[in-house]
């Protein structure tokens, strides 16, 4: 038996005075092409509705055709069911338990499929039963009044095995979800809820942005003003519709804790995600032609370790010189936990011309939650490239709090991370990738493990790190705008 449903997102509503809200012709077409699909030559599905939803139906389309109907009600009136059964290949039936005897129906027919499509009482009844194997969901974006309701899909019943990317019609926007038993066999089962944000805002940016100019030309798909939220107690955020490059995100964050801005450290590592904005060309049409190349300036590395030193380039040493908030952040979780001032500050606007690239991340606030031993992260993110960047600078910061966390003397575990945007955004030359991304289904986030635990930050290796359990699909490429 399966279970098909359109409702809204926000409130699980599915219809208003006997009557659907909304008008989505593209999904009825869904919906027949479903209900009528067989698996076997010369068989029909059955539908299952309440006497309110065969009403709620035209005229014309009675009976729903190509389909045995069956129409569930208490009412026993001899005329009610002359008048439903005065319809070819439909029925009525007074209880449930009558719909799951299908014996006299099956012979005649020879049924493949028994679909249950509404209303309110129809559907608990068929999930209480325990005898649904599948669920067709349409999730609407758009907020309807309604007095009548879908329950509550148990993931304790239920795994989540397929998400569509998004359609758009009169301007609603919906997507496709199916949902099989845990009792099903072959189920790919995923519950990664915190991902399924990350596409919802990936394709609110290509649907409903604005079209703005950029400083690299190429322009870009734009909102402001975003937030995520991820439980990192337990595992690591990283995107699993598409494969990150988790040593390239350790070794950045490493050079910046060492608090150098030479780009050729990383080349060493053969990561290269800073090429393009060091480039001898990109550096000179910065206006920093004392700079060698390679040189990143005075940003991320630098304003960590050396905020407030006066910057020269990428050579010189800055031991002892101006402020160090990676050594003030450690300070304060340890002896000032209740303060709400464990701050770094990557942006400095007097000297934004020193940089090769104007930090996008560029504030990290801690929040040590003394009562459960938990340490939070906010982070903002002025300018997001969402598609490439985006989840890299989540990561950057979910690793650096495990990473204090498991530091000798910090008593305290790892729990959530807030991440804010300003201006986020997709480039006009990544729509395809976007597109390839969206039609993936997400997967189980991976848990991030430790070898030991360190006296410093700077003590860490990338062989000191673990993923477990990280199955993404393969990376999606696309290039970087410089």
């Amino acid at each position: 038996m399966n279970l098909i449903v359109a409702l809204c997102k926000s409130n699980n509503g599915i219809g208003n005075a006997g009557k659907i809200p909304w008008m989505l012709r593209n999904d009825l077409k869904n919906f027949q092409q479903i209900t009528i699909k067989t698996f076997k030559p010369h068989t029909k599905n059955m539908v299952v509705m309440g006497r309110k939803t065969w009403e709620s139906l035209p005229d014309k389309s009675k009976p729903l055709k190509n389909r045995i109907n069956v129409v569930l009600t208490r009412n026993t009136d001899l005329n009610l069911k002359k008048e439903i059964e005065s319809h070819k290949d439909t029925y009525v039936k007074h209880s449930f338990d009558e719909v799951l005897e299908v014996s006299e129906l099956n012979d005649q027919y020879n049924l493949s499929n028994i679909f249950i499509i509404g209303g309110e009482t129809i559907y608990k009844q068929a999930l209480q039963s325990g005898k649904v194997s599948k669920i067709y969901l349409t999730e609407i974006y758009e907020n309807f009044d309604c007095d009548t309701f879908f329950p509550s899909i148990s993931d304790k019943e239920f795994n989540l095995t397929y998400v569509s990317k998004f359609y758009s019609e009169n301007n609603i926007y919906y997507r496709y979800k199916e949902f099989s038993s845990i009792n099903c066999d072959n189920v790919q089962a995923w519950q990664n809820h915190e991902e399924l944000k990350y596409l919802e805002v990936l394709n609110k940016i290509i649907t409903k942005g604005l079209v703005r100019e950029d400083r690299t030309g190429v322009g870009t798909y734009s909102l402001f003003g975003e937030r995520f939220e991820y439980d990192i107690s337990d595992t690591l955020p990283a995107l699993t519709t598409k494969r990150v490059f988790m040593k390239g995100i350790f070794e950045e964050l490493m050079l910046y804790i060492s608090g150098k801005t030479d780009n050729k450290i990383l080349n060493d590592k053969k990561i290269h995600i800073w090429d393009g904005n060091t480039t001898r060309d990109f550096l000179d049409k910065r206006g920093l032609t004392n700079y060698p190349e390679g040189d990143m300036g005075e940003t991320y590395g630098f304003n960590f370790r050396h905020f407030g030193a006066e910057y020269i380039d990428c050579k010189q040493d800055y031991a002892g010189q101006g402020f160090d908030q990676i050594q003030n952040v450690l300070h304060l979780i340890k002896n000032d936990p209740h303060s709400r001032r464990i701050i770094i500050s990557l942006w400095n606007p007097g000297t934004m011309d020193k940089a090769a690239l104007p930090a996008c991340l560029c504030f990290y606030q801690f929040y040590v939650d003394t009562k459960n031993k938990q340490l939070n992260l906010q982070i903002y993110i002025r300018s997001s490239d969402y598609f490439l960047a985006n989840n890299w600078n989540t990561l950057t910061g979910a690793l650096l709090v495990n990473m204090i966390c498991n530091l000798k003397d910090i008593n305290l575990k790892p729990g959530k991370l807030v991440v804010v945007t300003g201006d986020v955004h997709v480039y006009k030359n990544h729509l395809d990738q976007v597109k390839e991304n969206l039609e993936r289904v997400p997967r189980p986030f991976p848990k991030l493990i430790f070898t030991e635990e360190k006296d410093s930050l700077s003590d860490y290796t990338y062989s000191d790190i673990k993923l477990l359990d990280y199955n993404p699909h393969k990376n999606i490429k696309a290039p970087m705008a410089v």
